[in-house]
């Protein structure tokens, strides 16, 4: 077959292009086996003025609103504001400088000097502003000159008004002390994300599919504190502060019948929302603690009140009893005598409250024996957490038989509040468990959490029964006999109320400072259906020095206004 000359030189170039291929996939096989197997120098790369963004979508924090619904503590939104001088000329920026004034409350002449920076990219202004602010700035002739960055901001509308309850949050976001610590994962809620295509100023232009995710906003607390009742503890406790030159102080107000927390001040205190200067200026970080559930002391006589109601459940002294009081008694070795150094002979169980007889709690405890004086005292709750839902709880220190330091002394100074240690939420729980029939409820501050929608109702905890009904109803009839007898500073007319007072010496590496005490007074009404308990204590009062001169006035300035608020009337005949 003869071959035409055109396809002779088809089959060339066919065969041409077939080695030219071959060889160019040789040299890439080998190129590529280069890149995988031997080592090279890495080549940088360059990124397209797009590229794939992801950005946090900030979850607001949750409020935190009173009883009656006043908001203690409210997430708004501030904006940073900045400007690009270049973006405006000469007339804009002379016909901008009164309206930023007014918006910003700068001085003029200031933000002229920033505004004539017209060699600036971009310039701050100092601080935060409002959402007014920037929605009157967005209204303005040249907005696009200005840059608002916003962000939320934790604000607190009564200033320091139950701060050591709230707590604060840091510039991190975190709520530290308080509430906002114990309830800082319900408040903060989830982040949210927006992931898309950016520009090459970072600016998004794009959504990806399947790229956003909202936020959740943390959940809403509904607190059983009352703003009303909170203000005036704090007034009074402020009040007795100044009249008796004390160094700090907490007034509680507990529902007996429910543990639920109605008030709780504490000073030293502070604001919130400016936590870092009020801390520079008292120069310690201590005025952030919660003292009411953070820092022990010696309760001193109002607990021979506790000291009676085992007693009485033990039936080892009925209240009618008496006893000799010598003035002194020896317990463990140890002599224990009367504050006031005398003896009183032939003395009622109403008499050793109202005259606050500590040879009178010992004899008591020694009736009742180590193991059941420690058994029904560590009933009332100390020793042990309340388990109050507020950040850093403490538990107190009582020492009991068996234990390494425990002496049998203890139990004639334990009897009357010294050598223990307890806090003063503690201190108002045992006096509530009497108040409430013996039965020991758990205290509590948050009544709901509300997240959107979803209402979530905290009940009330039944801890335990601590005494019976009848021992409870015994002893807070001998309290209010004594309160009327010996303690009239503390008296309501028309009210019968019961309650202690208690005048404790500070310890100290050297012993007991009998200058510095800590003078208290604990109780509650009205009888025979208590509906509130209240202790107030002060430390280290320079003009006063018992609790019954110091504490009980300011208690009965409380169950005043108290027994007025609720509209409880006086008792009939």
């Amino acid at each position: 077959m003869t071959v035409s000359p055109g396809f002779a030189g088809q089959q060339r170039r066919i065969i041409w292009l077939a080695v030219v291929f071959a060889f160019l996939g040789v040299v890439l096989l080998g190129r590529a086996a280069w890149w995988e197997v031997l080592p090279h120098e890495e080549i940088p790369t360059v990124e397209p003025p797009w590229k794939d963004k992801s950005n946090v979508i900030p979850a607001a924090r949750g409020c935190i609103l009173d009883a009656t619904g006043q908001y203690l503590a409210a997430t708004t939104v501030s904006y940073r504001v900045g400007v690009s001088p270049r973006l405006l000329d000469a007339s804009q920026r002379e016909a901008l400088l009164p309206k930023l004034a007014e918006i910003l409350s700068r001085p003029q002449e200031e933000l002229s000097k920033t505004l004539s920076r017209t060699d600036l990219e971009y310039s701050p202004f100092e601080g935060e502003f409002s959402i007014w602010a920037a929605e009157q700035l967005r209204s303005l002739d040249g907005a696009a000159a200005f840059t608002l960055d916003s962000r939320f901001r934790r604000t607190y509308p009564d200033g320091s008004l139950a701060a050591s309850l709230l707590g604060f949050v840091d510039d991190s976001g975190d709520g530290q002390y308080g509430l906002e610590q114990y309830y800082d994962k319900e408040l903060r809620g989830v982040d949210g994300e927006w992931q898309g295509v950016g520009d090459a100023w970072g600016e998004q232009v794009l959504m990806s599919l399947g790229g956003y995710r909202p936020a959740g906003d943390g959940v809403d607390l509904v607190l059983t504190l009352d703003r009303n009742v909170q203000y005036v503890a704090e007034r009074i406790l402020q009040e007795g502060i100044n009249e008796n030159k004390a160094s700090g102080g907490n007034i509680l107000v507990l529902d007996p019948k429910t543990g639920a927390i109605l008030a709780m001040a504490s000073y030293p205190t502070y604001r919130p929302g400016a936590y870092g200067e009020d801390a520079w200026k008292a120069k310690s970080i201590d005025i952030f603690i919660n003292t009411a559930v953070s820092a022990i002391y010696e309760p001193g006589s109002v607990f021979k009140v506790l000291t009676l109601a085992a007693a009485l459940e033990a039936h080892v002294i009925r209240p009618t009893d008496t006893y000799d009081d010598r003035g002194e008694i020896i317990v463990g070795g140890q002599t224990i005598l009367n504050s006031d150094r005398k003896a009183h002979g032939q003395t009622t169980m109403t008499q050793l409250l109202a005259y606050s007889l500590n040879v009178g709690a010992a004899h008591v405890a020694n009736l009742l024996g180590p193991t059941r004086f420690y058994e029904i005292i560590r009933r009332f709750g100390f020793s042990e957490i309340t388990g109050v839902d507020i950040a850093l709880e403490v538990p107190g220190i009582m020492r009991v038989p068996g234990s390494a330091y425990w002496h049998m002394s203890d139990l004639g100074t334990n009897s009357f509040g010294q050598g223990l240690s307890a806090t003063p939420l503690q201190v108002a729980a045992a006096y509530a468990a009497i108040a409430n029939g013996g039965v020991l409820m758990r205290p509590y501050v948050v009544s709901e959490l509300r997240d959107g929608n979803e209402v979530t109702r905290r009940q009330p905890v039944r801890v335990r029964r601590v005494i019976s009904a009848e021992a409870a109803e015994q002893v807070a009839t001998l309290a209010a006999d004594a309160l009327q007898k010996g303690l009239g500073k503390a008296t309501v007319p028309g009210y019968r109320l019961a309650g202690k007072s208690g005048t404790a010496e500070i310890a100290s590496i050297e012993g007991y400072q009998p200058k510095d005490v800590v003078a208290s007074f604990v109780g509650f009404g009205p009888l025979p259906d208590p509906r509130f308990v209240i202790l107030v204590k002060y430390d280290k009062p320079r003009e006063g020095y018992w609790g019954g001169d110091v504490a009980a006035p300011e208690f009965r300035k409380m169950a005043e206004f108290l027994l007025d608020y609720y509209g409880i009337p006086p008792a009939q005949g």
